[in-house]
C-alpha cells in the first residue's frame, strides 16, 4: 500500500509510516520546500511543495493530513475526490458545515475516512476503558481532566476549544458512552493573538457523572492528565508517561461504604507504545480489511458539536441544555 503525507509536522507522520510492513511511504507534501525536502531525504520519498500535484499519482492509495485547522476541508475534500483514502487529524474541520461536506464527501467516493484523535490509541485510555467497563470503579462519580501547557506560536487559526478540549470531549465520551446533557463553560484570552487560551468547563451526563475541564495555554508546564472517580476509589491517567493508576477506597464494602478512606495505591503494568503508531496500523489495517475506522468522521463531527457548545456557554455566559 503507498502512503503520502501532508502538512507541516509530518517527520512523525512521515517516520511512522516509513517503518511500518505493507506500506511504502511514496511522497511527503509542505509548502516548506526546506522542510518537506528534510523529511523526504530521511524517509526516502520524493518531496512536493504542491499537495495538489501529489494527489495525481494515482499509485497513492491514502494520505495522512495535519495542515492548520482551516485548511482541512480544502485538502480533505481534494484528496477523497481523488479517490484516496484519508486520516485526517483533529478537529476533524473548523465548521459543523465543513465537516459535513468532508464526510458526504468520503462516502461519495467510497474512501475511508478516519480522524486522528489520537489520545483513544494511549494504552493506558485502552486498557482504562476496559476497567470501567467491566465495572472496576463501580458508579463513576466524576471525571477530572488537567491539559495545559505553554502557549504554541504556531497555533494562530483556533483556539484551546478548537485545539485542545477535543482531545478531552471525545475521550469523555469513549469511556462514559454517554451523551451530555448540559454544558457551561469560562474562557480567557490572555496571550493568543485572535482566539481564547484558556477553557474551564462544567459538562452533566445523563448517568449522574461530572466531568470538569481545565484546559489552557498559560502554564510553563506541560500536564497531560485524567482522574476519574467512583464508588470504589479513583483511578488516574498520565497521558504523557502512558501510566495508570488506581487508588483504592478501602472504605469501599464495609458496612460504612458510603465514606472514603485511603486504600492502596496500585501502578498498573501497561506495555507502552507511541499512540500515533497505533493509530497509524489501525488506519492501515481498516483499509486493507476494508473494515469501519475506529474513529469516523462521525464521531469527530460529533466532538466538534460538543467543542462549539462549549464556544458559546462562554460567549454567551450561560448554561446550555441539551
Amino acid at each position: 500500500m503507498d502512503f503520502l503525507r501532508v502538512g507541516s509536522m509530518g517527520m512523525n507522520h512521515a517516520r511512522v509510516y516509513a517503518d511500518l510492513d505493507r506500506v511504502q511511504l511514496v511522497a511527503v507534501a509542505d509548502s516548506n520546500a526546506e522542510a518537506v525536502q528534510k523529511v523526504a531525504r530521511k524517509c526516502n520519498a520524493k518531496a512536493y511543495t504542491d499537495f495538489t500535484q501529489l494527489l495525481d499519482d494515482e499509485a497513492i492509495d491514502a494520505v495522512s493530513i495535519a495542515v492548520p485547522t482551516s485548511m482541512h476541508k480544502q485538502v480533505a475534500m481534494a484528496a477523497l475526490q481523488k479517490g484516496k483514502h484519508v486520516l485526517l487529524e483533529k478537529p476533524i474541520a473548523l465548521t459543523e458545515e465543513e465537516a459535513q461536506e468532508i464526510i458526504d464527501c468520503s462516502k461519495k467516493n467510497k474512501v475511508k475516512l478516519m480522524i486522528g484523535h489520537i489520545e483513544r490509541f494511549n494504552p493506558a485510555i485502552r486498557e482504562l476503558k476496559q476497567r470501567l467497563h467491566r465495572g472496576d470503579l463501580g458508579q463513576i462519580y466524576k471525571i477530572d481532566v488537567q491539559r495545559i501547557g505553554p502557549f504554541p506560536v504556531r497555533i494562530t487559526d483556533v483556539g484551546v476549544i478548537t485545539d485542545l478540549s477535543v482531545h478531552d470531549l471525545d475521550i469523555i465520551s469513549y469511556l462514559f458512552g454517554h451523551d451530555p446533557i448540559r454544558i457551561y463553560a469560562e474562557t480567557q484570552q490572555r496571550l493568543h493573538p485572535h482566539h481564547e487560551d484558556s477553557v474551564t468547563a462544567l459538562i452533566s451526563y445523563r448517568n449522574d457523572a461530572l466531568a470538569v475541564l481545565n484546559i489552557n495555554y498559560l502554564s510553563p508546564t506541560k500536564t497531560r492528565q485524567l482522574k476519574v472517580f467512583g464508588k470504589r476509589g479513583m483511578f488516574e491517567v498520565n497521558y504523557l508517561t502512558q501510566d495508570l493508576y488506581f487508588y483504592e477506597n478501602k472504605a469501599f464494602g464495609s458496612e460504612d461504604w458510603k465514606s472514603v478512606s485511603q486504600g492502596d495505591m496500585t501502578l498498573i503494568n501497561l506495555p507502552k507504545k507511541e499512540p500515533l503508531q497505533v493509530e497509524i496500523e489501525e488506519f492501515v489495517q481498516c483499509i486493507l480489511k476494508d473494515t469501519e475506522p475506529p474513529v469516523s468522521g462521525e464521531q469527530g463531527l460529533q466532538i466538534l458539536k460538543l467543542a462549539q457548545l462549549l464556544f458559546h456557554s462562554a460567549k454567551d455566559k450561560k448554561i446550555i441544555n441539551l
